[in-house]
């Protein structure tokens, strides 16, 4: 039998790992919120004071605390098994809370500079052709474009040549509806596009069967990493203005694939004056685009030939450089707004969504990520179509906005945030900005001023540079209101604070 200052000797060793260990630990934890460097240096002190004063209530726990003569040891017990379960609930959140907070600062350093989108080239045939493998089709001739993604073509050439052992035969079209209608006349056995084009064919009289029509016969896929932009000019992310382009891609994928731009949207932030200015343009808006070397297209065109002309472009449309961007695509939104915990949008009308058929009331609405995103793409109830589906992106914008403005939201849901964005979110904001961004938002917890302003115009019917031989509509620009979004970017820049009165265009302006 242990005598009692051997029970003692060893409880006190038990107890003195037990410190040891969840000492280690809230070292660690304190280190890891170091590295994210989101949290106001007042919150790491404090976080350090807390874990400092819950292992002294331990010490005290297990050490002190003398039996009385004459009364039972119950008393030493409890104390020591409080201290014991405060010690384990203290070890089990600075280890979950490190994990997730490692995890989420892995996610942001991928999500900001090393995220990888996709691109996938296919080989199409009619439905009814007999080819069921690529070397059936081996003896076949591809129709190809060379003035539209011929990189991508080329590797899914090579790729394909590979595959079957010889050079297959390619007969090169000026444009794709001339590849369409090759493979339908039979001129051509198969064709090769990328996929992001699918959408463009089948908006087009005469091909709006395109995917019925055809199959895949071969599906070439390429990740393409995409870095931050080596000519964003350094700023200051904390006090200089910035421009931010918003990009929603048209996927549904979990990954982020190369399409079409659906949201296409303007944030000016000036950081020192807490105002950010909205500005939608839309997706069919005619204009000069930075890849088509001065033939028009639609603005949404852009997202099909990189990121970057869709930033060129609108910084051309408004005469104002565009530092960064954000693309996400429409799993990327829903689960951030569940991350969140829903937003909060009011709504001109009552109506119930065309995807979904989600009631939203007139007024006030909480929504959930997946009524959200049906909310946002919502065009069908409303006369304007596509201008109040962006009138409702960007209530969803600043929605998110107010959420993110609340450190309670940011700190609780950090994690949460970061696995939303995993694939399916890119910026060319490094995450040194982003971290800026968040500590300083947590340091003033200040409140934002946020305003939108979308421009218009009129609906016609045009070619366009991704396709040139068919007519499709497009909306030309109204240059005043275009114009007007000019001034109220200067506005922002300069440091003013914008009012609702300042969204409408003055009559002394000429129309």
């Amino acid at each position: 039998m242990e005598t009692k200052d051997k029970k003692k000797s060893k409880w006190k060793i038990t107890a003195g790992v037990i410190l040891i260990i969840q000492l280690l630990l809230s070292m660690a934890t304190v280190g890891v919120v170091l590295w994210l460097n989101i949290v106001p240096t007042l919150y790491v002190i404090l976080l350090g004071l807390i874990f400092l004063l819950l292992l002294i209530i331990e010490y005290c726990l297990f050490y002190f605390g003398k039996k009385k003569k004459g009364k039972k040891k119950t008393g030493c017990y409890v104390r020591r098994a409080i201290g014991v379960i405060l010690s384990l609930v203290c070890m089990v959140v600075c280890a979950g809370g490190s994990y997730m907070l490692v995890k989420a600062g892995n996610t942001l350093d991928n999500i900001a500079g090393n995220v990888k989108t996709t691109d996938t080239v296919s080989a199409y045939v009619m439905t009814d052709d007999p080819a069921q493998t690529l070397m059936d089709a081996k003896d076949y001739v591809f129709a190809i474009t060379e003035k539209y993604d011929y990189e991508h073509t080329q590797k899914a050439i090579e790729k394909i040549n590979e595959t079957v052992g010889t050079q297959i035969r390619t007969q090169v079209y000026d444009n794709i509806p001339d590849m369409v209608q090759a493979l339908y006349e039979g001129s051509a056995d198969a064709m090769l596009m990328n996929v992001a084009y699918v959408d463009v064919v089948e908006a087009q009289d005469g091909y709006e069967t395109f995917s019925s029509r055809t199959r895949t016969l071969y599906d070439h896929e390429e990740e393409n990493v995409v870095t931050e932009d080596s000519q964003t000019a350094e700023k200051s992310i904390t006090t200089d203005p910035f421009v931010v382009y918003i990009s929603g891609s048209d996927t549904r994928n979990l990954t982020l694939t190369t399409s079409r731009s659906d949201v296409n949207i303007l944030a000016v932030v000036n950081p020192s004056t807490k105002q950010v200015l909205l500005i939608n343009t839309p997706r069919d808006y005619y204009v000069d685009t930075a890849a088509s070397a001065g033939a028009k297209d639609k603005l949404t065109h852009c997202g099909m030939y990189g990121i970057d002309c869709s930033m060129a472009t609108l910084g051309n449309l408004y005469d104002e450089h565009v530092d960064y961007y954000v693309q996400i695509n429409f799993n990327g939104f829903k689960t951030l707004v569940d991350a969140v915990g829903g937003i909060t949008v009011e709504s001109e009308k009552a109506f119930r969504t065309s995807e979904g058929g989600f009631y939203i009331n007139q007024g006030t609405n909480q929504l959930n990520g997946t009524v959200a995103l049906s909310y946002v793409r919502e065009r069908k109830s409303f006369a304007d179509g596509d201008n109040s589906r962006g009138r409702h992106q960007m209530q969803a914008i600043e929605a998110l906005i107010k959420k993110f403005s609340s450190g309670t939201t940011v700190l609780g849901n950090y994690s949460a945030i970061m696995d939303s964005m995993s694939g399916m979110f890119m910026t060319s904001m490094s995450a040194s900005d982003i971290s800026a961004l968040v500590k300083m938002q947590l340091s003033d917890m200040a409140s934002w001023n946020v305003k939108s302003y979308a421009v218009t115009g009129t609906g016609g019917s045009s070619t366009t540079y991704s396709m040139p031989t068919k007519r499709s509509y497009v909306m030309y620009p109204d240059e005043v209101q275009v114009k007007y979004a000019e001034r109220l970017v200067n506005k922002v820049v300069e440091g003013q604070i914008l009012t609702d009165a300042d969204l409408e265009i003055p009559d002394n302006i000429v129309q």
